[in-house]
């Protein structure tokens, strides 16, 4: 019983750390403008809640003509924001973004952050190929809020 009750008050405290602070500006977004001409979808995911986060919708990886890659984030995603703002990983699994780290650098990808549930963009910096998740992650609480297996 105490063993339980002190994980519970430590994922209280880890949460915590991604309460949202009035008094510090929150990071900036980097959603993109979406590319103007035809996108193809290359995969999709259905985005899945992570330790008890609210988090849903749907997200493709799509790819321009000239073969840029871009995570669309579809009009129906919805996540909670308590830090104000999100980074988001393409990444191996669904594992801890921190776990993954841990096994190697090459396991994950940032993309960007977001700011905002619904529709946006975010240009991909390097190939995809290899990476089957879209990870929504709390930095200050190395903390996932939810996952999408791409495919």
């Amino acid at each position: 019983m105490t063993t339980r009750i002190l994980g519970l008050l430590l994922l209280g405290l880890s949460l915590g750390a991604c309460q949202k602070e009035t008094t510090e500006p929150t990071a900036p977004a980097t959603t993109t403008t979406p590319p103007a001409g035809t996108l193809t979808v290359v995969r999709k995911g259905i985005v899945q809640p992570q330790g008890g986060v609210p988090s849903s919708g749907t997200v493709d990886l799509v790819r321009d003509t000239a073969g840029k890659e871009f995570l669309r984030f579809n009009a129906d995603f919805m996540t909670d924001f308590h830090t104000g703002s999100l980074t988001i990983y393409l990444a191996k699994s669904a594992e801890l973004i921190r776990v993954q780290r841990g096994r190697g650098a090459e396991n994950v990808l940032s993309v960007g952050v977001i700011t905002q549930s619904g529709a946006q963009v975010l240009a991909v910096p390097a190939a995809s190929a290899g990476f089957s998740h879209v990870v929504l992650h709390c930095e200050p609480a190395q903390y996932n809020f939810g996952a999408a297996a791409l495919q």
